[in-house]
């Protein structure tokens, strides 16, 4: 599998789209990213602990 460099960005910028009121399919397609892979990384970002 490819490893993508800057996912944890492109995964926030899907996520800031979203809140600003775009849908996910729209922001995915803008970040040139899968919905099933936006996703999955989302996942396994909150699977991680987080430094509070």
């Amino acid at each position: 599998m490819a490893t993508i460099p800057d996912k944890d960005a492109r995964c926030r910028a899907i996520e800031a789209l979203i809140a600003a009121g775009a849908g996910v399919c729209e922001s995915c397609r803008k970040m040139g990213v899968s919905e099933k892979t936006f996703y999955r990384w989302r996942k396994a970002q909150a699977a991680l602990p987080h430094n509070s």
